[in-house]
């Protein structure tokens, strides 16, 4: 008998590529999440915001963990929150700025959860200043059915500590975590846009400046305009009016894919980014955000995802080593122009970080790249995992729904060492997970 309401339910990836029906609990106290038989296979979930089904698979239950969404102590001294993982980002900014405070890591959407952040390793917008979301993690609580709740820091028990920041829930729920909070300077941010005419241009500008917030955009349509760009840097000022809250309509994996058809297609891609480049050219160079809405750009702009409908998208991340950027962006370029590939637009931030567990970490830059779904789409994710490969680069498993297992041990420094220590640890596999059996961690 399991207590809590179990019923079915049907998961689908937030790119929309992957859904299945399994068992679903949303635990509300600690007695539902330690009902479960203590064999049963199963993962934690948060605000199911992966791109990669890393919070459900088949025949495992999955324990939503949304429910547990408590403030538990604050530290005035030390600036030190404790709080349930299933609080939501937007939560904990909103108890967090009226107190002067705030946490610089912060992902684009208000709706994860700080277990989830934490279970991805999660980076904002300047991970070479702030680095990742464990960097500010100073306690968390894991719960595993066979070994009870586990008390870990980077101190103490500090290989669990390590395993699961990044781990994907593979070493139990996350039940509580404490977080390092930062003075926050001034609630606004003055956002500049700089036009470049290239991804060397783009990576120039970032490796020179020093600021709070730093990255750019560029069309990645196939053809002679791509590369072209912007380079937001963003800096804290106190010349601002009050901000206002921000106003955003909530999205989920099933309200993004209410088209029946995507939207998105190479004409409709290159008019999107032209649009974009020449709304740039008008536009006032700086503009004054409120925290909120510098944190959260995605929060306000809905489209750009739903739009891709039901048939969903395709998006990687990989992290890239300076000596090796200049390298991977001509490649890049040459792969999608010789292929017409379906990309739509590709990101740069600057990196800094020590990569642990399965988590994208390190120096270099990040290079994200989203694309909408035809004929050629596989063709081409399939010959970008070669192109990982040929650089060096390091993928970011949470947002790949389809990254085979052999590309994730070859590309990511620490796998192996990550899969000895898990099979270690629990040689049952207990916590399981799609991503977890496509990567051959189950």
């Amino acid at each position: 008998m399991i207590d809590g309401l179990v019923r079915d339910t049907r998961f689908t990836t937030f790119d929309g590529t992957l859904s299945l029906a399994t068992k679903h609990q949303r635990p509300d106290r600690f007695s539902h999440l330690e009902s479960p038989d203590s064999t049963l296979h199963r993962i934690p979930r948060g605000g199911g915001y992966s791109y990669s089904a890393s919070s459900f698979g088949e025949n495992s239950l999955v324990q939503e963990m949304t429910c547990f969404n408590r403030f538990i102590d604050f530290n005035s001294e030390t600036l030190t929150l404790k709080l349930e993982a299933g609080v939501r980002l937007i939560d904990l900014m909103k108890w967090a700025l009226p107190r002067q405070l705030h946490f610089p890591v912060l992902p684009g959407y208000p709706l994860i959860t700080v277990g989830g952040c934490v279970a991805a390793d999660v980076h904002g917008k300047n991970p070479y200043k702030d680095g990742t979301f464990s960097d500010w993690v100073k306690q968390l609580t894991v719960f595993h059915p066979q070994k009870g709740y586990q008390s870990c820091s980077p101190e103490e028990n500090s290989t669990l500590f390590a395993m699961t920041c990044g781990g994907y829930g593979l070493t139990g729920v996350i039940t509580d975590v404490t977080l390092q909070l930062a003075t926050l300077p001034t609630p606004w941010i003055a956002l500049s846009q700089h036009r470049v005419g290239s991804l060397e241009e783009a990576v120039r500008e970032l490796s020179s400046c020093d600021a709070d917030i730093a990255y750019s955009w560029h069309d990645a349509a196939a053809g002679s305009n791509f590369g072209r760009g912007i380079v937001y840097v963003g800096q804290w000022t106190k010349n601002g009016a009050l901000p206002k809250p921000m106003k955003y309509h909530p999205m989920t994996a099933n309200t993004r894919a209410r088209l029946p058809i995507s939207a998105w297609n190479g004409l409709t891609a290159r008019v999107a980014n032209s649009a974009v480049l020449l709304q740039a050219r008008y536009k006032s160079k700086i503009s004054v955000k409120g925290v909120m809405a510098a944190s959260f750009p995605f929060a306000t702009n809905v489209y750009f995802h739903k739009l891709f409908g039901r048939p969903g998208l395709r998006e990687t991340q990989f992290l890239v080593s300076e000596d090796k950027m200049g390298e991977c962006s001509h490649a890049l370029q040459k792969l999608v122009c010789d292929t017409g590939a379906p990309t739509m637009m590709l990101s740069l931030k600057r990196f800094k970080g020590v990569q642990k567990s399965l988590s994208m970490s390190g120096t270099g830059y990040l290079v994200a790249i989203d694309s909408y779904r035809n004929a050629r789409t596989d063709l081409f994710m399939h010959r970008l995992d070669q192109l990982i490969l040929d650089v060096g680069g390091q993928p970011n498993l949470s947002k790949d729904s389809r990254m085979p297992g052999e590309v994730a041990e070859l590309s990511i420094a620490s796998f192996a060492q990550f899969k000895q220590g898990l099979f270690a640890y629990d040689a049952a596999r207990t916590m399981r997970s799609e991503l977890s059996r496509r990567i051959g961690l189950s």
